[in-house]
């Protein structure tokens, strides 16, 4: 196993760097996978910088996370980022998923373009960052292995990262993940999959989960840093319940 050690801040947190590539959480539904974004998003808001970062959790399962506040449109969307770091966004009509999050990612980059950072009691300006995680990815337009997202999923993916916005996709499986992700990911979290593409896994970024999958139950997950010249899955004890 690699030496590459997950930190929930560094993931939640983008700072300009590499580290602020897309995430990608692969999970199968009751594996776990929002108990560990709740996890994740509790330990990674700890940080005396996480005061100047926002997160948007959009999911049409209208599922709540940490108790934050769930909006419906872009303008209750910034109005409720203004008073709260965590913001759920709850589309109206799941079957317009795709308009919805392609108009979530459009509001957070002109949101960063109108207010790139904000001066505290000192003075001192503190550059803003955001991190947009989309439940349910694998339903999105463009979703799979031979096809490609909508152009603002491209520019989540491509251009985030130098504006400070992290972009974290969650899918069920790892057929729904498009080619543009290859080389613009920065890590790779696993939770219990089907076996059925995982040499999609070998394909994309060269890594055979097959060994470790029977391991991966109660919550237990996986963390590859796919920045490592050669990329190795480091397993994690299964994930602590927040209020526990």
């Amino acid at each position: 196993m690699s030496n590459s050690n997950f930190s929930a801040p560094s993931w939640l947190i983008p700072d300009g760097s590499q580290k602020g590539l897309s995430s990608i959480l692969v999970a199968r539904t009751g594996s776990g996978k929002t108990e560990w974004l709740k996890r994740m998003l509790f330990d990674g808001y700890k940080v005396p910088e996480s005061k100047y970062h926002r997160t948007i959790f959009i999911t049409p399962k209208y599922e709540n996370i940490l108790n934050a506040p769930a909006v419906a449109d872009p303008r209750s969307l910034q109005k409720a980022l203004q008073k709260n770091s965590i913001v759920a966004y709850h589309p109206v009509d799941p079957e317009y998923y795709d308009e919805d999050v392609n108009s979530v990612i459009e509001t957070i980059f002109n949101l960063k373009d109108e207010i790139p950072a904000v001066k505290d009691d000192k003075g001192v300006y503190h550059e803003i960052s955001y991190h947009i995680v989309i439940d349910d990815s694998q339903i999105l337009d463009g979703f799979d292995s031979r096809r490609s997202p909508s152009p603002s999923v491209k520019k989540l993916t491509i251009a985030g990262r130098s504006k400070k916005i992290k972009g974290t996709f969650v899918v069920h499986r790892f057929g729904a993940l498009p080619r543009i992700m290859n080389g613009n990911v920065g890590d790779l979290i696993v939770m219990n999959v089907s076996s059925i593409d995982l040499d999609i896994t070998k394909r994309l970024f060269g890594i055979d989960f097959e060994p470790i999958m029977p391991e991966l139950v109660d919550y237990r997950w996986v963390y590859t840093d796919l920045l490592q010249n050669t990329p190795m899955p480091t397993k994690y004890a299964p994930v602590k319940l927040v209020g526990q």
